[in-house]
């Protein structure tokens, strides 16, 4: 299955480029912001970017607000495309 975008198609084997930041001024607060959508990021599956939220939470603590960027051929991905990709291939 594949989802067709203006700038690339996304399949269950595409990369997706992951980025998070809990920098407090990263979401808009006080304090100097960083550079967190420069930073190397960790790349997965479609399918497994699906569970990066619930794996961050377990390494940073559950309840540590945070900023999420999903990202393919530089563009954003939302949730809600990977998880209509993911669903429908199965």
């Amino acid at each position: 299955m594949e989802l067709q975008s203006n700038m690339s198609t996304l399949t269950t084997r595409s990369k997706i480029a992951i980025r998070w930041t809990s920098n407090p001024a990263d979401m808009g607060y006080d304090g100097t912001p960083s550079n967190w959508m420069s930073s190397e990021p960790e790349m997965r599956s479609p399918r497994t970017a699906l569970d990066f939220s619930s794996d961050l939470s377990r390494r940073i603590g559950q309840g540590t607000y945070r900023r999420i960027s999903y990202q393919h051929a530089g563009r954003e991905v939302t949730i809600a495309e990977m998880q209509d990709l993911v669903f429908g291939a199965d």
